[in-house]
């Protein structure tokens, strides 16, 4: 018997695209029997790699972006080390005695990675979860509504 029973949210520390960050995911449950499969999307978080802006502390103390392209002044946003990347996963989980085990796919700019996944309940509706593929790892923790 086919259920949609539950939404899902994830928060992973992860190594994703050759970068450490963090994952931050939404998702659904579709519960086919023991089988669950889950789509998901969300944002990874992780250090920018732009050099081109950089925060310095000029000689009055004041603490300014600069553009060293060009040696000017710039918007202190540009200054911000975080940059964000957009990702979708669907996962197919088996759940055997209280442990969730599977595999999914992660979508993310041009690339698709296969991983392996598997979870416990820690809570009675939050788990700790962890998935590992080809240059893709994460753990963290899963809650569902």
């Amino acid at each position: 018997m086919v259920s949609a029973q539950d939404f899902t949210v994830e928060a992973n520390g992860a190594r994703a695209q050759d970068r450490w960050g963090g994952e931050f995911g939404v998702g659904y449950n579709l519960h086919i029997g023991p089988v669950t499969v889950r789509p998901i999307g969300g944002v990874f978080l992780h250090a920018s790699d732009n050099d081109r802006f950089r925060s310095e502390t000029i000689s009055d103390g004041r603490e300014v972006c600069r553009d060293h392209s060009n040696g000017q002044f710039a918007d202190k946003s540009n200054c911000n080390d975080l940059a964000a990347k957009l990702y979708g996963k669907i996962e197919g989980t088996l759940t055997v005695l209280a442990v969730e085990v599977g595999a999914g796919a992660r979508f993310s700019g041009d690339r698709t990675r296969a991983y392996g996944t598997a979870a416990m309940n820690v809570l009675p509706k939050v788990k700790i979860k962890g998935n590992l593929g080809d240059r893709y790892g994460a753990i963290g923790l899963m809650a569902t509504f």
